[in-house]
């Protein structure tokens, strides 16, 4: 196609463009169109004249991995139109990434520059098509009167994914996608309120102004570049904003009790409306539901009828309550129900984060689980008949710790979670919040304030070990472990590794090297202080071990049976050795090895050395081994980075230390990711919906991709 201007103006009369206002209602409200393209050029180009009016304006936006002719061509046809141009900007277009929103915000920038007094914007793509008269749109939209038309509600419960975790756009060669990773996002900016709709609006020039240009607008838009689909909730949780040119309020329904599913659907006869005395209640949280509505939850409170409530949370949970009445003129009775307005952010729990959210049996088994994919029945009769014991020691990093928990968790398992007393107290209360998800998982029933290489350490797993002899599950083995550990096998090659041992206890060391001996040899006191807490040596000598024991070094970490922990916890020689091993340094690191190697102790190993394929450590003082660590040491250990995924893949230990969610998270997608194909390719049942097949495969080959 050839455009000059003798061939533009053949063009229009040929093809039988308006070139004139059809009405005078219609000069005096122009539009704004922006128009998305990517490819189809003929089915671009027949929207463009059916949507085409003189006095409105268009912006048109081609994906940069067009074709170069299709870009040609649309160049050269918007050339025949004085009121239509090319986006100024063009981005390069992934399906449900943040340049498909630019690519529109790009297009408004411009039409605000162009100088046309446009009254309402209409953003459409290439394959959409008109069912209205520019009329009968003009008509449509001065009914809304200034409002905006951005439809959407709360996030129904199988979209919170798409702004709760972390997305990524991956653009190659051969394809581009989002990838969906389990890092956890930060909470919207400014407390707003995410919700879903439609990516397709009709807004006002005051409302695109505002878009542009205000702080919350912009903040929100550098918070959504890593969301899934950030278009489909930008416009209208920004249209959700008191003050903006629609305020959406936010109502629900108070009750008491615990949230149960059907508490707050709208018009329900099971959701009827109270209104609250001013009173001071503990124990307050809220929440949003996918339903439209917002649930108040709280402990004994006293509810009757009334009218619409307005409700202020403060922050010591006092109840302010000022009623008032809402009628439209000539219509029905306003509904009684509740706004909520939350002072502090402590008490706004957004996206069904569990946790800043009071935890019910229901809401765990309905949202959480479900939504992050645990597996909820044993995958094989093997494992089922086979449960494990575990030990989480954790101080710090809840994301990380979610992230393990979830690799290691079967239902037939059960596990006892140490907190360091030390950590801080919303770290406590977010772990507390999640094992109450979980009836085989729990806190230790005494937590210790752990010191690095003290007996505090030591103590913790023996706390626990208490705690799980009680817990009534007939376990067979118990693996201890940390909150920066994370598995390289399936729970079912654990159960066959370790049945392999036929009862024995993996407990790997020898007798220590000389650098070694001064640990047990002088006495070491824990120091606790306010800014720092640490081992100190002195240089008193101890005391012979009792009972002629031969003191060994060893692994932290160990897989023990269940008669083995029976007699550490209740046999005079344990007893007197944990007593003994009170002011020496790292005392898990000989205590275990040590009782292991006594020849009539349960399930003993007397000739023992490092085997047991226990940890996968690359230590900095052994990269000749191992070649090198692409993360970075810390006290000699190697944080795991991507570049390391191939090594840990092929390794045959059962677990691997350590890593860092936050600084190296792909590490951790590859890794979990890799782990639960292969147990559901191992699984004896039908569970496989654990994981969504989509974002897994997506997952996969971006994680194959930085594995290979």
């Amino acid at each position: 196609m050839s455009f000059g201007r003798t061939s533009c103006t053949k063009y229009l009369i040929h093809n039988h463009y308006i070139t004139s206002p059809l009405s005078a209602e219609e000069a005096a409200f122009p539009l704004a169109y922006i128009i998305t393209l990517h490819k189809e050029f003929d089915t671009f180009e027949r929207l463009f004249r059916a949507i085409y009016m003189p006095q409105n304006v268009y912006c048109i936006h081609v994906d940069r991995k067009a074709t170069a002719k299709f870009k040609q061509d649309v160049e050269k046809l918007l050339n025949c139109f004085p009121n239509a141009f090319l986006a100024s900007k063009m981005e390069l277009v992934v399906y449900a990434g943040i340049s498909r929103l630019q690519a529109d915000l790009n297009c408004m920038k411009d039409l605000l520059e162009s100088g046309v007094r446009w009254k309402y914007l209409l953003n459409t793509c290439g394959q959409d098509f008109p069912l209205k008269t520019n009329k009968e749109i003009v008509q449509y939209l001065k009914r809304f009167k200034g409002k905006n038309i951005t439809p959407g509600r709360l996030p129904p419960a199988h979209i919170i994914r798409r702004t709760k975790y972390i997305h990524r756009e991956q653009i190659y060669s051969f394809a581009s996608f989002m990838l969906w990773t389990f890092v956890r996002k930060a909470p919207p900016p400014h407390n707003l309120i995410i919700y879903f709709g439609s990516a397709y609006i009709a807004v006002t020039r005051d409302f695109t102004e505002f878009v542009l240009r205000d702080q919350r607008a912009i903040d929100l838009l550098a918070w959504s570049k890593d969301t899934y689909s950030p278009d489909e909730h930008f416009w209208v949780t920004l249209n959700s904003i008191p003050g903006t040119s629609l305020s959406l309020e936010v109502i629900g329904i108070i009750r008491t009790g615990l949230y149960s599913g059907q508490d707050c659907i709208p018009n329900s006869p099971i959701a009827p409306s109270f209104n609250v005395t001013s009173l001071e209640c503990e124990d307050v949280t809220v929440r949003f539901l996918a339903y439209g509505c917002l649930c108040c939850l709280a402990k004994g409170l006293s509810l009757r009828t009334g009218p619409l409530t307005v409700m202020n949370f403060s922050q010591e949970n006092s109840l302010q309550v000022a009623s008032a009445s809402k009628q439209q003129e000539g219509g029905p009775p306003a509904p009684s129900c509740v706004i909520c307005e939350l002072s502090t952010t402590e008490d706004l729990a957004l996206n069904l984060d569990l946790t800043t959210t009071r935890t019910t049996e229901h809401n765990c088994r309905s949202e959480y689980l479900v939504h992050n994919h645990y597996i909820t029945s044993p995958l094989s009769a093997e494992e089922a008949a086979f449960p494990l014991a575990y030990i989480i020691t954790l101080h710090k990093e809840f994301d990380t710790f979610e992230r393990l928990f979830r690799a290691i968790y079967m239902p037939q398992n059960v596990y006892c979670v140490h907190v360091d007393e030390k950590a801080a107290a919303q770290f406590k209360k977010d772990v507390e919040t999640f094992l109450n998800c979980f009836p085989n998982a729990f806190l230790a029933s005494k937590n210790e304030p752990v010191i690095y290489a003290g007996i505090s350490r030591l103590q913790a797993d023996l706390n626990c070990m208490k705690d799980l002899l009680e817990s009534g599950v007939r376990w067979k083995y118990l693996l201890n472990m940390c909150g920066q550990d994370f598995p390289l096998k399936t729970n079912k090659e654990i159960v066959r590794h370790l049945k392999g041992y036929k009862g024995k206890n993996l407990t790997p060391g020898v007798l220590p090297p000389a650098h070694v001996i001064s640990r047990t040899k002088y006495i070491h006191k824990e120091h606790i202080g306010t800014d720092s807490s640490y081992m100190k040596k002195t240089n008193e000598l101890k005391q012979s071990p009792p009972h002629n024991l031969t003191i060994y070094f060893g692994s932290a970490y160990i897989a023990v049976t269940k008669p083995f922990v029976e007699f550490i916890l209740n046999n005079q020689r344990a007893i007197d050795l944990l007593k003994w091993s009170k002011d020496t340094y790292s005392p898990d690191e000989h205590y275990w090895v040590t009782l292991n190697r006594i020849p009539d102790v349960p399930g003993s190993m007397p000739n023992a050395s490092w085997e047991g394929n226990l940890r996968a450590i690359k230590w900095s003082d052994n990269e000749s081994s191992h070649g090198g660590c692409h993360g970075h040491y810390v006290r000699g250990i190697c944080i795991y980075g991507t570049g390391d995924l191939k090594w840990l893949l092929k390794s045959s230990s059962m677990f691997a230390n350590k890593f860092e969610l936050k600084t190296y998270p792909l590490t951790v997608e590859c890794l979990e990711l890799s782990l639960r194909e292969r147990a559901l390719n191992q699984s004896e049942t039908q569970s496989r919906r654990c994981m969504g097949s989509t974002a897994g495969s997506i997952q996969a080959g971006g994680c194959e991709l930085l594995a290979l």
